[in-house]
């Protein structure tokens, strides 16, 4: 079930992948049924699609996935992926490798009105190249020292971080006992992993 908040309709029932969610657990038989979350409709809604995906693997819903890019606040554009919120996209493809996840991954996108036969194949070419180029950037990501030892400065402050994605691992989030007072005297260098992610992405790094 693919969910989309506006388009034609200026409202449209079930806009977003946790509405989709949520009416999927009313069926008499919810596990027939899973969400196919698109970038573009999630961005759509204002949404962070990184987080709506993560929502659909930790309900084991993520049956499908449609990878394109959208300008936020705008109609739905089917960008090529990656064209648009380059980091996000990163952050998307490093929670799908992450994850494991190896269902379908569809490019619901279309090149512009002025490319010719070539131009489209160029295009398609260009949305699958650039997955494989942001799934090498988490390789790189995930043996970068630097990002790994931030990462587990983090850790060891109790910090949530990102990792690997588990049921285990967000029952464990959850349980945390976080005292306001103590957090809001802790350093956490998240501009530091901020830039530095920008540096990788970039290819200086």
């Amino acid at each position: 079930m693919e969910a989309k908040p506006n388009e034609p309709r200026g409202d449209i029932y079930l806009p977003t992948s946790g509405a989709m969610l949520g009416f999927i657990e009313t069926l008499d038989h919810p596990e027939l049924f899973g969400v196919n979350p698109e970038v573009a409709h999630e961005e759509m809604a204002g949404l962070n699609t990184v987080h709506s995906i993560a929502q659909a693997l930790h309900a084991r819903k993520l049956f499908h996935i449609h990878l394109n890019a959208q300008k936020p606040g705008r109609f739905d554009q089917d960008l090529r992926f990656g064209s648009e919120n380059l980091k996000g996209a990163f952050f998307l493809v490093k929670l799908l490798e992450d994850a494991g996840y190896e269902g379908p991954k569809e490019l619901d996108c279309h090149a512009y009105r002025t490319e010719d036969e070539d131009g489209v194949w160029d295009f398609a070419a260009g949305c699958m190249r650039s997955y494989l180029i942001l799934k090498e950037k988490v390789r790189k990501f995930n043996e970068d020292t630097e990002i790994q030892a931030i990462l587990d400065e983090l850790q060891e402050e109790g910090e949530p971080v990102p990792g690997k994605y588990s049921k285990e691992r967000a029952m464990e989030l959850r349980d945390m006992k976080l005292d306001p007072e103590e957090l809001s005297k802790r350093i956490l260098r998240y501009e530091k992993l901020d830039q530095l992610v920008f540096e990788l992405i970039t290819g200086v790094r």
